[in-house]
């Protein structure tokens, strides 16, 4: 098996190295969180730790803990801080200062707290206009540099996109839909954990997290948050450190949490969102910081993979017998996606040994493995569309930022984006989502370090085929 460090374990190193991570998980979490060395000097590879919470897990079936919290976030969605109305999270304690983003409320919200000023166009004035479509593909700039955006986004019915970002101690959702605005979401406090971000056939916008936590912790909540009828609805569960969030053709909700106990059992949330229930799907991780995917197929039936427990081997599971039964897909370890097809064929991409690889489940329960590249990269999304055609992404360090698709002559790749100069810039973390056109959409968080000892600043961009 390679042992040696991974990608994301080198992006980690590098945010390091310039103060990045010390102030809030820039990368998506799930990918590092835990990375350290522990009081007797055992190194933690890959971002993972070793357990390190009391002994205390949940044993499968057990109560996941008390009913959902409904709470509504109110007119001013958390003006006053959170305080008596699901935010009992305080800002930390040197004020928010943005140690990787520049001045709080960078690029166009100071004066207006609970929305963007819009450009005449009735878009975040900060947003690019698309640019001309080259070979294939368009580009704008979502958030600039100095912003706190997530590469995590979703897209609405019209192909409009939505993504989560964190600024001066909140958070905040926003849209390339023209004349749509939303008020802060009431979270507050240190930067969360993002778990997602979809939007229903209605329009209403929902959004997971998890907050901050501090090492040896066992109560971590999600935070599940509805923007329905010009307010945001919050409710919080018991149900650990939050990784998907997807929805349904119902209109249900539908996460996978990775419980902060001795065993990290994977918990399941679903339901319609006002009344969402934690089941405790039996299954282990690797350890809290197991990488997961969550998808749902049209019967509303989950399906997962996961870094299962005790061996570091890429697992298989779906609920779509009426209980939770799981699979090795491969005697790998690294970052699994997960994708369905339209016909609910389970496809898992991952990035291991050098390589990144694609491996398909028959009807028979037989998976087939291929080689998508053999290039030093990261696999950072996965989609299946019609025809059984694949979509991937993959990142490196210092870029590029390469598409991917099955052809009948192969896999055909695609350069998005290249690195920009010696030094200033990492690429670390990258979306995929298909429209209901079936044409792909990217985006892209980057850091600039511009020189030695500066602050880094992060920036999100946003590619698309053309219409």
């Amino acid at each position: 098996m390679d042992r040696s460090p991974s990608l994301r374990l080198r992006l980690v190193l590098l945010c390091v190295s310039v103060g990045l991570c010390a102030c809030e998980p820039i990368i998506d979490p799930k990918k590092w969180i835990g990375l350290q060395e522990d009081a007797g000097g055992k190194s933690r590879d890959a971002g993972r730790d070793d357990g390190g919470e009391p002994e205390t897990g949940l044993d499968a079936g057990d109560d996941a803990g008390p009913p959902p919290m409904m709470r509504d976030a109110g007119p001013d969605a958390g003006e006053d801080g959170g305080q008596g109305d699901g935010g009992e999270l305080l800002p930390p304690a040197d004020g928010g200062v943005d140690e990787d983003g520049g001045t709080p409320d960078a690029g166009g919200w100071p004066h207006n707290p609970d929305g963007p000023v819009l450009s005449d166009a009735g878009v975040d004035a900060r947003m690019s206009a698309w640019s001309a479509c080259e070979q294939g593909w368009q580009k704008r700039n979502l958030l600039p540099e100095g912003t706190k955006g997530y590469a995590h986004f979703a897209l609405d019915a019209d192909g409009d996109a939505y993504l989560i970002e964190f600024t001066d101690d909140i958070v905040r959702v926003p849209t390339t839909k023209p004349w749509r605005t939303f008020p802060r979401t009431g979270f507050m406090g240190p930067p969360p954990w993002p778990g997602g971000i979809r939007v229903d056939a209605s329009g209403e916008v929902h959004v997971a997290l998890s907050p901050q936590f501090a090492q040896g912790a066992t109560d971590v909540p999600t935070h599940f948050f509805r923007y329905t009828s010009g307010r945001w609805v919050e409710t919080r569960m018991a149900s650990g450190l939050v990784k998907s969030l997807e929805l349904d053709a119902q209109g249900q909700l539908h996460a996978l949490s990775t419980w902060i106990g001795a065993e990290h059992h994977l918990m399941y949330t679903h339901g319609p969102p006002g009344a969402l229930v934690v089941e405790d799907t039996g299954l282990r991780a690797l350890d809290r910081s197991a990488f997961t995917s969550l998808k749902v197929d049209g019967q509303g039936k989950a399906h997962l993979v996961y870094e299962g427990y005790p061996q570091k081997r890429l697992h298989y599971a779906t609920n779509a017998s009426g209980t939770w039964v799981s699979e090795v897909v491969a005697e790998a370890w690294g970052a699994p996606y997960l994708a369905l097809s339209p016909s609910g064929v389970p496809h898992v991409g991952w990035s291991s040994g050098g390589g990144t690889w694609l491996s398909v489940r028959d009807g028979q329960g037989v998976w087939s493995t291929t080689l998508v590249t053999q290039e030093s990269t990261q696999l950072d999304g996965l989609s299946v569309g019609p025809a059984e055609t694949v979509h991937a992404v993959t990142i490196g360090t210092d870029g590029p930022l390469d598409y991917w698709t099955r052809t009948q002559d192969g896999w055909a790749k695609t350069t998005l984006d290249a690195h920009e100069g010696p030094g200033t810039r990492s690429f670390m973390d990258a979306a995929l989502e298909l429209d209901a056109w079936q044409r792909v959409h990217v985006m892209l968080t980057s850091v600039f370090v511009p020189e030695v000892g500066a602050r880094p600043l992060r920036r999100v961009d946003y590619f698309r085929q053309c219409p």
